[in-house]
Formats: structure tokens, sequence, C-alpha cells
């Protein structure tokens, strides 16, 4: 399998980058406009109000690139179908502020839905027992990567190693297309990075943390179920 050395994989990924950079800057004129900011808050890091919605151009970013590199994996679509779920679910949290009760149902329905189609944690000898665990790494990662958008570009920096290192476990297991899924993936973080980088003028918001933290969490499963 001669993929990753296809000039497309390049164009994908570079695809991938230069839509969040120029999406970015779109989304952070728009949230500025109608008053998504995050306000300097004592659990925050940041010193003035930043544009919240980056996620927005993360998602677009990979869901535009994927879909016209047409890219097949098994449970690609899944994955990307929960992911984008989410990314509705956190942005909807982003503009109406949700409960926190609300958001962990949807973050249920949306792992619920990829391990119903087989992506589990086979750790143990009992298929329930793995669901579960496959359900409890999902939210945990999920949240995590929400809890890490608190800091100038800590989850989207965490987040693009994460998908690098999963990219490399792929291309070891010759799953091309895999990694190139991650990489693309890791192409838009990458974009997103640019301006929320310290001093960050846009977090990806919850709509951004779900998406990234639920595709990765995801995604790391491919292998195992």
């Amino acid at each position: 399998n001669n993929m990753p050395f296809d000039p497309r994989t390049l164009l994908a990924v570079a695809a991938s980058f230069c839509l969040a950079l120029i999406l970015t800057p779109l989304v952070r004129a728009f949230a500025r406009r109608f008053g998504f900011v995050a306000v300097p808050k004592t659990d925050r890091w940041h010193k003035k109000p930043t544009a919240m919605l980056g996620g927005v151009a993360i998602w677009l970013a990979v869901v535009i690139t994927s879909s016209t590199f047409s890219l097949h994996i098994v449970y690609g679509k899944q994955i990307l179908l929960a992911s984008t779920f989410l990314f509705f679910v956190g942005l909807v949290d982003d503009l109406l502020h949700i409960k926190p009760y609300q958001k962990l149902i949807g973050q249920i329905l949306g792992a619920a839905y990829v391990v119903y189609y087989g992506l589990t944690l086979p750790w143990t000898s009992s298929m329930l027992v793995n669901m579960a665990l496959a359900i409890f790494w999902l939210i945990g990662i999920t949240n995590a990567i929400n809890l890490l958008d608190n800091m100038d570009g800590l989850a989207s920096g965490i987040a693009v190693i994460a998908a690098g290192f999963l990219a490399l476990s792929f291309v070891n297991s010759g799953q091309y297309t895999e990694a190139l899924i991650l990489l693309i993936f890791a192409g838009g973080l990458l974009g997103f990075l640019i301006y929320n980088s310290n001093p960050a003028s846009i977090f990806m918001g919850d709509c951004g943390s779900m998406f990234v933290g639920f595709f990765l969490a995801s995604s790391a499963l491919i292998n195992l179920s």
C-alpha cells in the first residue's frame, strides 16, 4: 500500500490546515460581533474578553476536507456523525449555556451510538463491561479536552500531539487512510492553533472541545475494537 507517499495525502492535510486558517478569523469576527466571548474569570488564564466558537472552524475544516477526499475507514462514518452530534451539543451550550447534566446526556448518546456500532474497549471477557468501559472512556476524554480549553493553546496543542501519535500508530499497523484522517484532523487543529496560541484571540469553546475530544477518543478505539 503506497498510500503514505500519495501526493493527495499532503494535499488533504494542507487543505484542512488552510481551511481552518481562513475560517478561524471569520468565526472570530462573528463571535465578537454577536458577543460570543469568554470574559476573563479566575479559572481562565486570559486577560481580555476572548472570542469563543473556534470549534466551528475546526469542525468545518475536518468535515469538508474528509468529505472532499471521500475517505472511507471502518467506523469512520459513525465517528464523524457522533463527533458532529457532540459538536452541535457543544454549540448549543456555547450559545445558550445548557446545564452540565444536559451536556452529559448528549455525550452518553454520542458514546452509546459508536459503541452500538462496534467500537469498544476489549479489556474483559464481558461484552457489557467492555461497552460500559468504552462509554466511560469516550465521555472521560471528551470532558478532559473540555476542561483543558481554559488556557491559550492548551486543548488544541494537546489534541494535535495526540492526533499525531494516533496517526503514527495507524501508519505502523498499515492503516494509512485512518492515519490520514487523523492528520487532516491535526491539520485543522494546527490552523486554529495559530490564533489560539498565546495570546489567544479565540477559544474553541464547547463546540470545539466536545468535537475534538470525542473524535480523538473514538479514533483511539478503532484498532482495539
